[in-house]
């Protein structure tokens, strides 16, 4: 159409057309699919060529570049409009003449980069900048200009977007390489605007200027801009050299995001074969123990690639200079002499390729120290992540040929004809000599297995499937002990443990690797050598059946105590989950194991019913329950069934949805239907039946498969007879239908035909139960509501996952449906009904932000033309309902709140006249008796309201008088509405003129509304909304001096003169608005005899420290003192640690200290946050003593059970003492517990607990930088023995840390007590590395001890030392060896002990 000119208005002058072409292009190409995108494009590029022929390129050019720029300037943009910029620059617009239409270059720059805050759009966002910014620099060139005017225009705006956090990534994505590349000089003089001086160093620099700066060189590296550190040789494009001094103290930043960018800077090079210099490996070696601890799991993801791409470069380098080497040595046994250069430069290589061979050899080592018992979830999982990627880059020889077998793409070809291994690089010949998987190693590995955390047991025990070397008596005493710990403890940890070491002896037997000889039992019962497996799966039957179901059909309570079956049920599953199928396994001796499996998953199920189905089932007791037994309660009888359903359902969903048809049969699938049908219908524990409905799914996705068409009409026939269960058990509700949605689901998941029909039929008959009219019952008798269970069921197939896509044909119709039984006379049914409004409006418009987010992106117009017949439902209810409201029919209000809801959460379209039927319910809700039909119908306002009529439409509501108050409160609500939602696009598009008009508005009502209104909550109100945007409403002068004297005039005696209803309300708001526009006022707010405005100004001042209010220190003192009122008197206590006094008395310290024997937590913790400020203004002459006994009150409060806010309240005191504190010589040993106290809280569990605490380790420490917690943690504590050379307090406090304080024999009772509760509770801090942490102290110790004091604490530590080997020999003469996988020395407790031990004995030097 576009070459023929076919259309009318094609006919037109081309340059005119083209603004229709324009209008076509940018109104499909933000939303289009991947195909009408290209169609799009090649429609622009036709129409480029055409404007060439037709010799009118530059208007179309033009034209095009004006286009793209509309909306970028109030950050509304659209990606097809920076297409069209992008396209419209190269084409010939040219940089300058757009940068002069859009008002300045570095405006525009500025404008687009800030709207990269919406990631959909960076790619064309980022592409767009570079062609502007590249071609104006061709433009300057040709005018002879160079690299620093062109920086001029660009320099600024970039600066400003990498400080901004959430900008610097995709600054660094999209805008950076493409900017940096065309100029080696201008990348040098940009980063040192950012701070970097000639020597590679920073300093003075924020932390936002840290990370931009990093990012920066990071890109500048990939480019070949940077040099390596260490090695200011590499690199001929290099004009930037860095020195270590910057990125050492960089790594152990306690900001992540600088964290990463400095480990990143290390890694990341242009080239990959460059190999690291020694100085860079060095760094590393530092860097990366505390790099595996991160806790945010985004960060660690970040960390993992970066150690990825360190493997990879290490392995690539490594080689290709092992290659260099070896062509060199080539050359010389050619005769040829070797030069001096040629000998240093084979000394170089090969103490290159050393030194990687060392570093692989480091990191192995560390592997195994994150690994240890007692590890964190963090080392353990990042550990465990790098550990599998460097076995999977081949670095061990041994393995690799193994390693990819089972990985996707393996056996596939590369274009060089090679094998193709995802993952596998080439290394040197040193990979021959790495061993991974030592014994250290392999035991660490398989003590992971049974970690608490889930995806550690699952990482490791896929991990050791990669070892070849095995000896079975070791495995069988491993599985043996994993089988012991599950029948004691029964928790899911031990029960997964034993599982997986099942399924790694299954996959070990079935590859060859491990062989049973004949007649060998575990557990005493037999396994026999089978290279499909077989045999191991048969043993476990054994174990099954003989000594898990047939004790729990004898005793069910001794099953659940000692006999937790779900883990042996687990084992099968994971075996048969890896079996895989093969054509010539034996079907006969799998249809017998089948047979086995099916007949014990129906006697587990018969055996566990009864708990399950119970109505409440968390209190089904049985017959035979022992009250007075500690460990057996209602929930580990619940335990015990649901897990052991879950599993024995998964086996059973496994077997039917992948084993050989050859080896089942259609009774099969049906008798295994019947089973998972019957337990989704009736069990009502939700984890039980959520857990079962993947069988089903499994099952039914078999069936409709399968080439059998019996089995394909299975799947049909159940949910026939699913729908035919909503109708038999209507009587018996539940507040989700417990498992009938799963049924429904189920089949409609696995449906196959792409029409699909179940899908349509079920939908219109669930519609059919939902609307059939339902039968009250006038005696008040419960009745049948199966309309109850189709609302359930239609609400699931809304929100699963797995229908997201299929069922968006149906959603109007579900909306319809919802809002027709918001009018039903019965409860259950409009519950339901909101239940099911609620899913689809958050499928419609995403789950809300907060309570009070009603944006989204749908305008009216768009989604009542998308669901016609919503709009028609309800715009009938809400006329019908509304005129019921005043009445306070309940019914009427439970319909029009959510209707009013689902049109708050649409945006205004000012040009669509559907809406305009709305507005006459929607005032008349306004006007309700009922405060939140009010409050909902004035956001629903907001949807009726275009930008241009906002002022006009303020201005009608203001008007309303205080005689109607209802009116008035519904008006004022629609105006706070108006101004949150539509008066910032107003601003944008009739300038700030806008805030103006609305101001005096407010002048002219402010005497009317507030001053003679005696309504306590419409003037709240009022008063709320000029709080809320005080800063617009201070620019009217006229309007300030109307506030400033209605507030002199003590407007805050009117609390007593205004109504009753709302009062405190009022009082809230009218202290937060004397506040913020007449702040020298708090004095008098302090003095008021009301006790909630005292109250409400001291919440006020502490929840917005911002406006530096200044507070009246003796009011605060009488009140933190003397006031009866808990909340005053903790509010007071905190105003004054938020502005300290600057002086203080023994009398006013004890009077704080006093109050920390209240029996009232807040104050207790409002005044020990006070009590460090206060300690720092007493006399010089009373601090020794006040600081001795805070720092008793710090360490109790310190504690790990005590709660966060009272952990908070101590590290906050502790932190006011900073001053006091600094490291200096000659420093007090009394104030030695306040430095251990300070690393106590650097190993806090919480993560806000130990940042805190790093900064107050920066103030003490003198550093430039904020350390990560746990390098700061490291540094104070090897700084004491420097400040406190030869301390007999210091060597004492490590003592203790190493020992825990209490003779070897209470500790090694408390590391080896037993504890098989199912339901225990867990330690509360999970974060501090207790061995790192002993060891630690030792070193301090050793320090302490160099200096040639302690004699007195080396002859007691050696006598705990030998004490403490004394136990440890009895246990090993009992027990055998507990260094052994899975021996007595797994445990935490016991592994801390254990080191313990080592480090004190190496301490006195009895190692």
């Amino acid at each position: 159409m576009v070459r023929a000119r076919t259309n009318p208005t094609l006919r037109s002058p081309f340059p005119a057309a083209f603004e229709a072409i324009c209008d076509i292009f940018l109104t499909y190409f933000d939303d289009a699919t991947s195909g009408l995108t290209k169609a799009l494009k090649d429609l622009l590029t036709n129409t480029l060529s055409l404007s060439a022929t037709l010799e009118a390129s530059a208007d179309v050019v033009r034209t095009l570049a004006t286009r793209g720029l509309v909306g970028v300037s109030v950050g509304e943009g659209k990606k097809g409009g920076y297409y069209a910029l992008d396209i419209a620059v190269r084409k010939g617009a040219g940089a300058a003449a757009t940068f002069e239409y859009a008002g300045g270059a570095e405006k525009l720059v500025g404008e687009m980069l800030a709207n990269l805050i919406d990631r959909n759009l960076g790619p064309a966002i980022g592409k767009a900048v570079v062609t502007l910014l590249v071609t104006r620099r061709k433009e300057l060139i040709d005018e002879g200009k160079g690299e620093k005017e062109w920086l001029q225009i660009w320099q600024e705006p970039v600066k400003k977007a990498l400080v901004d956090e959430e900008l610097r990534p995709r600054i660094v994505n999209y805008v950076l390489p493409g900017l940096l590349k065309p100029s080696a000089e201008g990348f040098k003089i940009f980063v040192q605007s950012l701070g970097l001086s000639e020597e590679g160093t920073v300093t003075g620099a924020k932390d936002s200027g840290l990370g931009a700066l990093l990012s920066c060189l990071k890109t500048g590296k990939e480019l070949g801009f940077v040099g390596e550190i260490g090695d200011d040789t590499t690199g001929t494009r290099a004009v930037v050299y860095l020195n270590s001094e910057l990125v050492i103290p960089l790594l152990g930043h306690a900001l992540s995001h600088i964290r990463v960018a400095a480990f990143n800077l290390v890694v990341q090079s242009a080239s990959i074969t460059r190999p690291f210099s020694p100085g860079a490996l060095s760094i590393l070696k530092q860097a990366l123990p505390p790099l595996h601890t991160e806790s945010d799991a985004e960060v660690r993801d970040l960390i993992i690639g970066g150690i990825r791409n360190l493997i990879e470069r290490i392995a690539c380098s490594s080689y290709a200079t092992e290659k260099e080497l070896k062509n060199l040595q080539q050359k010389l046994r050619t005769g040829n002499r070797p030069t001096p250069d040629d000998i240093r430069k084979m000394i170089e290589l090969d103490s290159r390729i050393n030194d990687a061979k060392q570093f692989c050899e480091w990191y192995i080592e560390l592997m195994e120290t994150l690994l240890r018992p007692g590890s964190n979830y963090q080392r353990c999982i990042t550990g465990l992540r790098a550990l599998g990627f460097l076995i999977r880059s081949g670095v061990d020889a041994c393995i690799a040929d193994r390693t990819f077998a089972a990985l996707p793409g393996h056996g596939s070809t590369a274009s060089n004809g090679e094998s193709f291994k995802k993952g596998l690089f080439k290394w040197p010949e040193f990979s021959k000599d790495i061993n991974i998987f030592r014994s250290g190693i392999k035991r660490v590995l398989l003590e992971a297995m049974f970690d608490p955390f889930e995806d550690v047991r699952i990482t490791s025990s896929e991990i050791l499937r990669f070892d070849l070397k095995w000896d079975i008596d070791s495995l069988k005493a491993f599985l043996e002990r994993g089988l012991t710990a599950m029948n004691e403890s029964g928790r899911a940890r031990d029960s997964d443990g034993f599982a997986r070491t099942v399924a790694l002896v299954f996959g070990l037997a079935k590859r060859g690797d491990v062989a049973f000889p004949e007649n060998y039992k575990i557990w005493g019962f037999a396994i026999k050598d089978d290279k499909s497996g077989l045999g191991v799966i048969k043993w476990v039957l054994d174990i099954l059946e003989k000594e898990y179901l047939k004790v729990a059909e004898a005793d069910f309570l001794r099953a659940i105590k000692e006999r937790p079956i779900h883990g042996i049920f687990e084992s099968l599953v994971l075996i048969l989950e890896s079996k895989g199928t093969t054509e010539d396994e034996d079907t006969t001796a799998w249809r017998e194991v089948h047979v086995q499996i099916f007949e014990h998953c129906q006697t587990i199920w018969r055996l566990t019913r009864a708990p399950l189905c119970l109505d409440s089932p968390e209190g089904h007791v049985p017959a035979d329950f022992d009250e007075e037994d500690e460990e057996m309660g209602t929930q580990t009888v619940m335990s015990y069934s649901w897990r052991a359903i879950k599993e024995s359902s998964a086996l059973l969903g496994i077997i039917l949805g992948k084993a050989s048809f050859s080896s089942l049969d259609s009774a099969d699938f049906e008798k295994g239907g019947k089973l998972v049908l019957e337990q989704l219908a009736d069990i009502r524990h939700r984890g039980a039946f959520s857990s079962v409905s993947p069988s089903f799914v499994a099952l039914c996705t078999r069936c409709f498969n399968s080439a059998d068409a019996n089995l394909q009409e299975l799947p049909r026939t159940w949910l026939k007879k699913n729908l035919e269960v909503i109708l038999e058990k209507s009587a018996k509700i539940t507040r989700r239908s417990a498992g009938l949605p799963y049924l429904i689901v189920g089949v409609l998941a696995s449906e196959t035909d792409p029409k699909r029909p179940l899908l349509s039929s079920t939908i219109a008959r669930l519609q059919e139960i939902a609307t059939m009219p339902a039968i009250s019952s006038a005696s008040g008798e419960k009745m049948d509501l199966p309309q109850v269970h189709a609302l359930n069921c239609l609400k699931f197939l809304f929100v699963d996952a797995r229908m997201s896509q299929i069922v968006v044909p149906f959603m109007g119709a579900g909306l319809e449906l919802a809002v027709s039984c918001f009018g039903s006379e019965i409860w259950a049914i409009r519950n339901c009904g909101v239940m099911l409004f609620t899913a689809l409006t958050n499928r419609l418009f995403g789950l809300r932000k907060s309570r009070n987010d009603y944006s989204s992106g749908i305008t009216t117009r768009s989604f009542f033309e998308k669901f016609v017949a919503v709009r028609t439902v309800l715009l009938k209810n809400l006329q019908e309902k509304v005129g019921s409201l005043e009445g306070g029919d309940a019914i009427s209000v439970e319909m029009v709140y959510p209707a009013l809801s689902l049109i708050a959460r649409m945006e205004v379209d000012p040009e669509y006249q559907g809406m305009d039927d709305f507005l006459e319910p929607i005032e008349l809700c306004m006007r309700s008796r009922m405060w939140k039909v009010r409050e909902m119908s004035a956001r629903a306002m907001a949807a009726l309201v275009g930008p241009k009529q906002v002022v006009a439409a303020i201005k009608v509501l203001m008007a309303a008088g205080p005689e109607e108050q209802n009116v008035l409160h519904g008006n004022l609500c629609a105006v706070r509405a108006l101004l949150e939602r539509r008066v910032r696009q107003a601003e944008l598009q009739e300038g700030e003129q806008v805030w103006t008009r609305i101001a005096d508005i407010f002048n002219a009502r402010f005497e009317d509304l507030v001053v003679k209104n005696k309504c306590s909550v419409t003037k709240a109100v009022v008063l709320q909304i000029l709080s809320l945007h005080s800063e617009k409403f201070k620019t009217s002068p006229a309007f300030q001096t109307t506030i400033e004297s209605y507030l002199i005039r003590n407007a805050t005696q009117e609390v007593f003169s205004s109504s009753v209803v709302g009062r405190s309300f009022f009082k809230e708001h009218l202290v937060a608005f004397t506040l913020l526009f007449k702040p020298t006022l708090v004095d008098s707010l302090f003095s008021h005899t009301d006790e909630e405005i005292l109250l409400y100004t001291a919440d006020y001042i502490l929840a917005h420290p911002e406006l530096g209010i200044t507070t009246p220190t003796t009011r605060l003192w009488e009140l933190a003192t003397t006031h009866p009122w808990t909340l005053i008197q903790t509010s007071s206590l905190a105003l004054l640690h938020l502005s300290p006094p600057t002086s203080a008395s023994e009398s006013d310290f004890n009077k704080v200290f006093a109050l920390l024997e209240s029996p009232r937590e807040p104050i207790k913790e409002a005044a020990l946050s006070l009590l460090g400020p206060l300690i720092c203004v007493l006399p010089e002459a009373a601090q020794a003593g006040a600081m001795e006994d805070l720092l008793l009150k710090l360490v109790k409060a310190s504690d790990e059970e005590e709660p966060y806010t009272t952990r908070m309240a101590a590290l906050s005191s502790l932190s006011s003492l900073a001053p006091l504190l600094q490291l200096k010589e000659g420093i007090n040993e009394a104030l030695i517990p306040a430095y251990t106290l300070i690393y106590d809280f650097l190993n806090d569990d919480d993560d806000e607990i130990r940042m805190l605490s790093a900064s107050l380790a920066q103030k003490i420490l003198g550093s430039d930088i904020l350390l990560l917690p746990l390098a700061a943690a490291e540094k104070l504590a090897l700084q004491l023995p420097r400040y406190f050379p030869g301390s007999h307090a210091l060597l004492k406090t490590a003592i203790n840390r190493i020992t825990s304080g209490e003779k070897a024999e209470k500790v090694w009772e408390k590391a080896t007590k037993k504890d098989t509760i199912l339901f225990q509770r867990e330690k509360q801090n999970l974060w501090v590395d207790i061995v790192g942490s002993i060891e630690l102290w030792g070193v301090v110790a050793e320090l302490v001890l160099a200096r040639g004091v302690g004699a007195e604490e080396i002859q007691s530590l050696r006598g705990w030392v030998k004490d403490a080997k004394a136990v440890i020999a009895v246990k090993e003469q009992a027990e055998g060896d507990g260094e052994v996988p899975g021996g007595w020395g797994r445990e935490e407790e016991t592994v801390c002990f254990l080191a313990r031990v080592q480090v004190a004995a190496r301490v006195v030097g009895m190692e």
